[in-house]
């Protein structure tokens, strides 16, 4: 006899062509070598003691109040499921009595141990029968008996017939999902050779036509059935016991009767009365245990695809990390955590359309993270964030609200250590200046651009770099002085192309049309943002405070026209980039509305630097959407898609380096991209799950698919309670 303590991979995580290859292997391995065998499994409600007890234990060791609040709510979060008995766990073996299996037959297991001590019942010591369940007892005093309340009592019930046959989804699923209690289940399979049934049918013939036995005419009708079945296929004997567990009696009864109720649905059931200890010895080793009554059913092997119904069931529940949610994609439900250790760049994409729970999710999210010492800056341009700081109290929490009444943006503030970046990405915030419709951003040619780079440096000239520029904005000189210093190359080389006379050079063509581009940039960008109404805006120090002093971050552009929203959200993340470079520390830069950067090939090229270097400084990025349109496009559309400008290779980039992806709801063709770039972990019933989830009225609101650990899960994206009453309305 071999034991073999076995799981499967979680149905759901395949795709349908892998869970027909399961079917059909394992259905070839009851056809080959398999002659007697029995699977047991023992299923518990989850003990998420250990859990809640960890979870305290971060909660109190948070010395501010307003973080341990919201743990202190998880905990009892985790309590209230816990009591409430929804999460199970489940142990499976595979008893094989004829020693005819070898690891090769059982490919698509996991095989976890092989050892005949791992199989015991939790019903240990002496115990007495009463009519339909075993008491545990114990020697009293003066020799007298007394029940053990501190043990288990038991009820056996087994079937002996199948109306049909079953799927891997019901019954045995719904058995194990309505399990309010520990439960052990076995299914023991005997082959039927063929004649067996043969013999069986003459045998059913005779005493039908000798008329001793009422019940010859019904087993001679089975018998016949199966001699039709095992044409096609071969035939086994299969019972299915369920032994139930409880330690309060009038609990045992009703979940036995309940069980029972279920049970007829599919099966007659006998409910063993007089038989429970005899029953028991099913739940084990051995091969043929005696006194029993007949209770067996004939059925096909394709049926014991209802195995299949125990793969996904349990898991180890995880301790650490953020709360996300809980799982719906499995059997057995569990609390989802993201774990972020060590220099692991955490970086995310969160996807999904509006109104689904996107926003919600990462404000929660950005609240749990701050709870946990890592700062949290929320950039987004719906005015949510007003609602997060609610949530966070007033407390630790520096609140921006970005507009043109308020905000002063320096462009030519100093953010890079290297003088070349810094000139490019003035540039860049330029071509953006440059396009006051916010149509398309301005290209400057090879001249301007000699002029600019020429103009910025002498505007620089005489600040010292790592003491003041990088410092102090207040110091930093204003879009004046740079049309000034433009003013300057546009005469110095005038004067050079007067000294050349008639006979110039390509240098001196060269240094007029440079002389040219800078008086007329001085010009166009003196009328402006110099003298225009545009200057109390652009031409004066910066007033925002990017020292990221606080735990909570919030940058709020909604006062911001969606035509300038890209010119600041890219000003702010520069700044913010700086001060990740030079104070490092655990922080997380969420992004919503990304597309407002992906408009632009040069901004989603900053993106992408910031995903591959901000790691080195402690700092993740988590990107928002509602599409992965706004990082790769659509595949021969670019130019109509809201990302007409994208750098298709940027937004590649940024997908190849994250750790997790959230999705919740999604049109179809949304899903199906998603599906496409992670096809071996998006699949299509997760696209299926998304296309449905949120779209009848608010049915699925919160429900989403995350990817993370090279898997997907299918979660609710639970709020806590604060944070509903905080955060519901955005």
């Amino acid at each position: 006899m071999q034991l073999f303590q076995v799981s499967l991979p979680n149905f759901d995580q395949l795709s349908q062509l892998d869970q027909e290859s399961i079917i059909n292997n394992m259905n070839s391995l009851f056809h080959g070598p398999i002659q007697h065998c029995r699977f047991i499994t023992f299923i518990t409600p989850a003990n998420l003691s250990y859990l809640e007890r960890e979870r305290r234990r971060l909660a109190l060791s948070v010395p501010d109040e307003w973080r341990r609040r919201g743990l202190m709510e998880e905990v009892r979060l985790i309590d209230q499921v816990s009591s409430g008995e929804q999460m199970r766990h489940a142990r499976h073996y595979f008893i094989d009595f004829d020693d005819t299996i070898s690891a090769s037959d059982l490919a698509y297991w996991r095989v976890r141990a092989t050892s005949q001590n791992k199989l015991r019942l939790p019903i240990d010591g002496d115990y007495i029968e009463a009519p339909d369940h075993m008491i545990p007892i114990l020697d009293g005093a003066k020799g007298k008996t007394e029940v053990d309340n501190s043990r288990y009592k038991y009820a056996v019930i087994a079937s002996y017939a199948l109306r049909g046959g079953w799927d891997w989804h019901h019954p045995l699923v719904q058995f194990i999902m309505d399990a309010t209690g520990p439960m052990i289940l076995c299914l023991d399979a005997r082959k039927i050779h063929p004649e067996r049934v043969a013999a069986s049918v003459e045998f059913w013939e005779g005493m039908r036509l000798n008329g001793h036995d009422r019940s010859a005419q019904i087993r001679r009708t089975e018998s016949l059935e199966a001699q039709e079945r095992q044409r096609d296929e071969s035939l086994f004997h299969l019972r299915v016991l369920f032994m139930l567990l409880d330690k309060n009696s009038k609990n045992l009864l009703s979940r036995v009767k309940s069980l029972r109720r279920l049970c007829t649905a599919s099966m007659n059931v006998d409910p063993l009365r007089g038989y429970q200890r005899a029953a028991a010895a099913m739940f084990g080793p051995h091969k043929n245990p005696g006194g029993l009554p007949a209770g067996h059913y004939n059925t096909p092997s394709t049926t014991l695809a209802a195995c299949s119904g125990l793969w996904a069931i349990g898991r180890e529940q995880e301790t650490e990390g953020l709360y996300v949610g809980i799982s719906q994609g499995e059997v057995a439900k569990h609390f989802h955590f993201l774990n972020w250790q060590g220099n692991d760049p955490f970086h995310a994409i969160g996807l999904g359309l509006t109104g689904r729970g996107k926003t919600i999710f990462f404000q929660s999210f950005a609240w749990r993270m701050a709870e946990q010492g890592i700062q949290s800056i929320f950039l987004e341009p719906q005015g949510h964030s007003r609602r997060l700081l609610d949530l966070a109290g007033g407390r630790c929490v520096s609140y921006n609200r970005i507009s043109y009444d308020t905000t002063r943006i320096n462009i030519l503030d100093v953010v890079y250590e290297n003088a070349s970046e810094q000139l490019d990405h003035v540039i860049t915030l330029l071509s953006l200046l440059l396009d006051p419709l916010g149509q398309q951003p301005r290209t400057f040619t090879n001249a301007e651009i000699a002029a600019l780079r020429k103009a910025l440096l002498m505007t620089y000239d005489r600040y010292d770099w790592e003491e003041e520029l990088l410092v102090d904005h207040t110091l930093t000189p204003t879009l004046e002085t740079l049309c000034a210093k433009l003013h300057q190359v546009a005469c110095g080389q005038e004067v050079v192309l007067l000294t050349n006379g008639p006979a110039q050079t390509a240098a001196a063509i060269g240094s007029r049309s440079v002389a040219t581009a800078a008086a007329i940039l001085a010009e166009e960008i003196a009328s402006l943002y110099v003298f225009g109404d545009y200057a109390d805006v652009f031409n004066v120090p910066s007033n925002t405070d990017l020292t990221l002093r606080e735990e909570l971050v919030l940058f709020d552009f909604k006062q911001v026209p969606e035509v300038r929203r890209s010119l600041f959200y890219y000003a702010i993340l520069a700044g913010i980039n700086l001060q990740v470079r030079r104070h490092p520390r655990k922080r997380a830069i969420i992004v919503d509305e990304i597309h407002y950067m992906a408009q632009n090939s040069k901004l989603m090229k900053f993106l992408a630097g910031m995903v591959k270097t901000v790691r080195t400084y402690g700092a993740a990025i988590m990107m928002i959407d509602q599409d992965l349109e706004a990082f790769i496009g659509v595949e021969g559309a670019q130019a109509e898609s809201m990302a007409a400008g994208l750098d298709v290779a940027a937004g590649q980039f940024i997908l190849n380096n994250i750790t997790w992806l959230i999705a919740f709801g999604l049109t179809r063709d949304a899903a199906l991209r998603l599906m496409k770039h992670y096809p071996d972990e998006i699949l299509p019933s997760h696209v299926q799950f998304l296309t449905k989830m949120g779209r009848e009225k608010d049915l699925g609101k919160g429900m989403a698919v995350i990817r993370a650990d090279s898997k997907a899960d299918m979660i609710y994206a639970q709020c806590r309670p604060m944070e509903e009453r905080a955060l519901f309305g955005s």
